[in-house]
């Protein structure tokens, strides 16, 4: 998902969208999900040496469960699941589901007062765990596909967490913990992790479980007894983490091809907003020599053509030596430089029109990279804030 967060038992998106080329990574979380552990009843303690074992529930007769949804297990086939990890993973009747149906089945994990947050997924527990279910969300964007896999593995690690038994975790805890420690300080995972655990330190470790074994992997991997504990559900960490970097991106791209797209067209209009403003400013200079041209044409076809012959002029071309020559002869060459200035200005005019409509068409494309940006951004995240 898109930074995918886990929770308890939820997978939330939070997002920020800005309007313009500028969707920038404001948008940051354009999707930025948040997921979920386990909702539910805790694993259960172990009873206490000194005095009587708490009484407990016996659980219930076992009743085959029913098959999993073909959706469902096509998202397996794309999780890297080892054969316990499917198996835990489809036991589970993971559920594909629409965004109203995921607010209804992961209401109330995770920190539920932060803005543009939406849940991604979650793992709902249950104390015999017969009953444990991972619901997520399924994106309308096909783009955002790749998503479940990271929010599916997520809440699949929650399930695998609440198996482990006390002894387990607590050889593992202090694992994650290091490991945590370990990752840089930037990294989106930290406020995902705290996002998930709304301040309640007892969701500190499934969740730290859940997003480093989904969504990290720092070269040569974590601690060796970490890496063999998350070996028995998956069969490619490394290739499952590549699969969250590339949803992670979707939508930045998006909003980066977006950004790109306006500054493109921005870039296009100013050169043809200076190129419009001096061709105005050639043509008002090329109007004002033409006028004081016909003038002096005019003073000289007036002349007697006996008188016209005793008057010289000498021209100053720009960028050249003065010219000196005869009257009639300077209003040819002064007509000729018109003329090619003429020719000119026209030309110019010509080219520069058809670069006004290549950045119209830019700007267009534009809009529509940015409403696709902002499409995508909705899909990812039901919940996300874009400002106008």
């Amino acid at each position: 998902m898109t930074p995918v967060e886990p929770a308890a038992t939820r997978t939330p998106r939070r997002g920020r969208l800005a309007p313009r080329a500028a969707i920038a990574a404001a948008c940051a979380v354009a999707a930025a999900l948040a997921l979920s552990a386990c909702t539910g009843l805790p694993h259960l303690p172990l009873p206490d040496a000194q005095g009587p074992a708490p009484a407990v529930t016996p659980p219930p007769a076992v009743v085959p469960l029913p098959e999993a949804d073909p959706e469902a297990i096509a998202l397996a086939d794309r999780m890297f699941l080892t054969e316990e990890g499917r198996t835990l993973f489809l036991s589970t009747l993971p559920e594909l589901a629409d965004a109203e149906r995921i607010e209804e089945a992961c209401a109330g994990a995770g920190d539920t007062d932060a803005d543009g947050v939406f849940t991604g997924g979650c793992f709902v527990g249950s104390q015999h765990r017969v009953d444990d279910r991972i619901h997520i969300f399924r994106p309308g964007d096909e783009r955002l596909a790749e998503s479940m896999v990271t929010v599916a593995a997520h809440e699949l690690l929650h399930a695998a967490y609440a198996r482990l038994s006390p002894m387990e975790r607590a050889t593992v805890d202090p694992l994650l913990a290091e490991a945590t420690a370990g990752v840089p300080a930037d990294d989106p995972v930290h406020e995902q992790i705290a996002w998930s655990t709304d301040g309640d330190d007892a969701k500190l470790a499934t969740e730290r479980f859940s997003y480093l074994g989904s969504q990290i992997h720092p070269p040569g991997g974590f601690a060796a007894e970490l890496e063999r504990l998350y070996a028995r559900w998956f069969t490619d960490r490394a290739a499952l983490v590549d699969t969250h970097h590339r949803a992670s991106s979707v939508v930045q791209d998006s909003i980066a091809a977006a950004d790109a797209a306006f500054s493109t067209a921005a870039a296009q209009e100013s050169q043809n907003a200076q190129a419009r403003a001096q061709l105005d400013a050639d043509r008002r200079a090329y109007d004002s020599a033409l006028a004081a041209y016909s003038a002096d044409l005019a003073q000289f076809e007036a002349t007697p053509v006996e008188e016209r012959g005793r008057w010289e002029v000498t021209l100053r071309p720009v960028g050249a030596e003065p010219v000196t020559m005869s009257w009639e002869a300077s209003l040819t060459y002064r007509h000729d430089e018109l003329e090619g200035f003429r020719a000119d200005l026209a030309a110019r005019d010509a080219a520069l029109t058809q670069a006004e409509a290549s950045a119209a068409a830019l700007r267009a494309d534009a809009e529509q990279q940015r409403a696709d940006a902002i499409a995508l951004v909705r899909a990812a995240n039901p919940n996300a804030e874009i400002e106008d």
